[in-house]
């Protein structure tokens, strides 16, 4: 089989594995890095999402006679690692933000009333603007001085 036909057979069977795999991690309770985490931001999803590709191609790679099989389980492995260490960068994030950490806007934000897009606008923050943070909820950050911003548009000063 040619190198271009196994890499796809890999990258597929790595999808697989996570679109597999999503459903259990959203009725995960438990915030264990893995399947759920207990701080805001989207590196754990993008953490797995990468880790599962490149797992799925390692796996491939080293399995010599069942290459498919390689593949979903080197994406498998590679989702959870990718997930745990995402987890682990928004957790440091969280507590930055908890101990009144200083952040700054990486774009053009709206500040809502609340953490979540169904609360009012109350203000807005300019792309570099800095400011400190006071706590979190889910992947939402409390401006100090009230408001919420999303914490994927923000970055630690």
């Amino acid at each position: 089989m040619s190198k271009i036909m196994n890499t796809t057979l890999a990258t597929a069977a790595a999808l697989a594995a996570l679109v597999t795999a999503v459903p259990t991690a959203s009725m995960a309770q438990q915030a264990n890095g893995v399947t759920n985490c207990d701080a805001p931001g989207g590196r754990q999803r993008t953490g797995a999402v990468i880790g599962g590709v490149l797992g799925a191609l390692a796996g491939s790679q080293i399995s010599d006679n069942e290459r498919t099989l390689g593949a979903v389980a080197g994406g498998a492995a590679g989702a959870a690692a990718g997930s745990y260490i995402g987890c682990n960068q928004q957790r440091a994030r969280a507590s930055s933000a908890n101990s009144g950490g200083a952040y700054r806007a990486t774009s053009n934000l709206r500040i809502r009333s609340g953490p979540g897009t169904s609360y009012r606008q109350v203000g807005t923050l300019s792309a570099g603007q800095p400011f400190s943070a006071t706590g979190s909820q889910g992947e939402w950050v409390q401006i100090a001085g009230g408001g919420w911003v999303n914490a994927r548009y923000v970055t630690t000063n």
